[in-house]
């Protein structure tokens, strides 16, 4: 098996902003302790920029917070009463 080091250029290119937890559950109308949860468990997808050293920091890709959302629609947005 042959291992590659990464390389500034090998990496994707980042054209977005991440959200961090409290600008995530301010979207949500939750508060952090409740995003962290949903991250804990699973339920939103996140990415921990935290050093093995440091606690945990999660940032969230807002095309993950979307679809996060999407799931837990019970109806199709188009059915939806204006």
């Amino acid at each position: 098996m042959v291992v590659m080091a990464a390389t500034t250029n090998s990496l994707p290119r980042v054209d977005r902003v991440l959200l961090n937890v409290r600008d995530a559950a301010a979207l949500l109308g939750v508060t952090p302790w409740w995003t962290r949860r949903l991250i804990a468990t699973g339920a939103l997808r996140a990415i921990n920029v935290g050093g093995p050293e440091k606690a945990a920091r999660w940032r969230i890709d807002p095309d993950d917070l979307r679809a996060f959302i999407a799931s837990r629609e019970n109806r199709a947005r188009d059915l939806v009463a204006r």
